[in-house]
């Protein structure tokens, strides 16, 4: 036996000296069973982040990792408006959650405030007894706060946020906890970017899409290859044919270009051109003219060409109308100013050969009617804009409604007499004196009665009349043309809108439109009455005014 005792004295030593050893193997692994719980915490919450785009599916989900991690009793996110500058609880998960939601906080006012203000974590053992705290929150909702950590959510150095962790279950917070919050709201931050580049990504395909969409302009997508991918409703109007069709349909074809012209144009913008071409489109009776804007962009990931077309249909033909009218308005000075020329020739030449058997008296007669033409269009021209504008003062004078009729058929008696045309004036005496502009009124008479003479056959027959009508005189020139067909009544009073006569003779456009203008300024109206195949009566009134 007392060999044996020794032996277990020796074990016994033996154990006691490996006890100081041991102690340490436990915290170390006990430490890295903490690291590994930490690790396995950011990697759960970092793929939150990924899990989805939507910024309080993923703020709501970090907050419960946090909650479940720290046994806490609430966590919250708050986010800065950037317009108030208040801090908005966003995100809430624990006790009174869906009150604190939508809470706002002011600019430096309590722990969040604090925390935005200086960019800092702070660790707050007891709330309610720290100046900073706000208990205002605790009052509305029924929580009562006793212990809390908060760390700044932020982007580029500039603190957006603020994450709070209230009321651990141990009491207190151990000393990690705030390292460990902050890399949390790295991962709040990251989830912020991500969420606002995703709504500026969504809302510019928004915006693209509401002007693919709601364009007036017709708009086509196609590939590379010129195979049409997409198409608006204004390019399926404009192509008239149903969008199910037309997608997967080869560009050039549906457009009727020619291939190699369409080809060429593709492989351009396919290299990174961007062109624009006029180009006619097939649509009804007539072809449109569009303006067209090609260029490469990024459809969904891919390369693609877009196709905008604007329709420059009517100001094509506005400008081929103006190019017409400027050739008329020519025409219409040159003639009579041709004439003016040749006979001032003659009268020269009868002088220098002292050659007395000239008509010289007639011959400036003649003259002075191509010259009172002249100086007719010319003012037609200059007044137009004015009366426009409101710009033209009348000069008012008493005027004898019978005097007005005789001078411009005497103006226009001789057109008559070259197309065998008969002209004829009802004008009954007595009729009262009218106060009116006189050299407009007598330019609105020789206009509509030159129109008169001028889409009339040779043969036929022009009356004027004149007649009361109530507090107004009532003028009439009436033709026996081949009228005017209803579509052209409407505009025909329309500035540069010009009928043309079974001859092919055309109108400027200005005349009639002078004539309305020139009425309406004297507070009168214009109209036309006509059937075709009959001819036609334009009419106007001017009022009686009182001595």
């Amino acid at each position: 036996m007392t060999d044996i005792k020794p032996q277990r004295s020796k074990d016994k030593a033996l154990n006691l000296e490996n006890l100081p050893a041991q102690e340490p193997n436990r915290s170390q692994a006990e430490a890295i069973r903490k690291r590994l719980r930490e690790l396995t915490f950011l990697h759960e919450t970092s793929q939150v982040i990924t899990a989805t785009l939507d910024l309080d599916s993923v703020l709501h989900s970090l907050m419960a990792q946090v909650r479940d991690y720290f046994q806490v009793e609430a966590a919250s996110v708050a986010l800065l408006d950037e317009e108030t500058q208040e801090s908005v609880f966003r995100v809430a998960v624990g006790e009174a959650d869906s009150e604190v939601i939508g809470m706002r906080m002011a600019p430096g006012q309590g722990i969040v405030g604090w925390v935005v203000k200086t960019g800092q974590s702070v660790l707050v053992p007891a709330a309610h007894a720290d100046d900073r705290f706000y208990s205002g929150v605790d009052d509305r909702t029924g929580f009562h706060t006793r212990t809390l950590l908060a760390v700044p959510v932020k982007i580029d150095e500039q603190t957006i946020g603020v994450i709070e962790a209230l009321n651990p279950a141990a009491g207190t917070f151990d000393e990690d906890a705030q390292q460990l919050l902050l890399a949390v709201a790295s991962l709040a931050a990251a989830a912020i970017r991500n969420a606002e580049l995703y709504e500026r990504v969504r809302q510019a395909e928004r915006r693209y899409e509401s002007l693919f969409s709601e364009s007036t302009d017709p708009i086509i997508v196609l590939d590379l290859e010129g195979t049409i991918l997409d198409l608006n409703e204004q390019a399926i109007h404009m192509l008239e044919c149903p969008g199910d069709q037309l997608a997967g349909a080869n560009f050039c074809d549906v457009l009727g270009m020619p291939h190699e012209e369409c080809e060429a144009v593709i492989q351009q913008v396919r290299k990174g051109q961007r062109l624009s071409l006029e180009m006619q489109i097939p649509s009804g009776e007539e072809p449109r003219t569009l303006e067209a804007h090609l260029a490469k962009i990024d459809y969904g990931g891919r390369e693609a060409i877009q196709w905008v077309g604007h329709d420059i249909s009517e100001r094509v033909a506005l400008e081929l109308m103006r190019e017409d009218l400027t050739h008329m308005i020519i025409h219409d000075l040159r003639n009579p100013l041709g004439s003016i020329m040749s006979i001032l020739q003659l009268i020269r030449t009868s002088f220098d050969e002292h050659d007395e058997t000239l008509p010289v008296m007639k011959l400036l007669s003649v003259a002075m009617r191509s010259g009172r033409k002249l100086h007719r269009l010319i003012d037609s021209l200059l007044d137009l804009g004015r009366l426009e504008a409101g710009e033209t003062e009348l000069n008012k004078k008493l005027v004898s409604p019978k005097s007005l009729a005789e001078e411009a058929i005497e103006q226009i008696q001789p057109s008559t007499v070259s197309r065998e045309q008969t002209m004829e004036a009802k004008v009954p005496q007595g009729l009262p004196q009218l106060a009116a502009d006189s050299d407009l009124i007598l330019r609105v008479l020789t206009n509509l009665l030159e129109n008169a003479v001028k889409f009339t056959p040779r043969g036929g027959h022009i009356t004027l009349s004149i007649e009361e009508a109530g507090e107004d005189l009532l003028f009439a020139v009436s033709d026996t043309g081949h009228g005017i067909p209803p579509e052209s009544r409407q505009r025909i009073f329309d500035r540069f809108a010009r009928l043309e006569s079974s001859e092919g003779i055309k109108g400027t456009g200005l005349g009639l439109a002078f004539c309305k203008l020139a009425v309406e300024a004297h507070g009168g109206r214009i109209w036309v009455e006509s059937e075709v195949g009959q001819g036609a009566t334009f009419s106007f009134t001017l009022p009686l005014e009182a001595e």
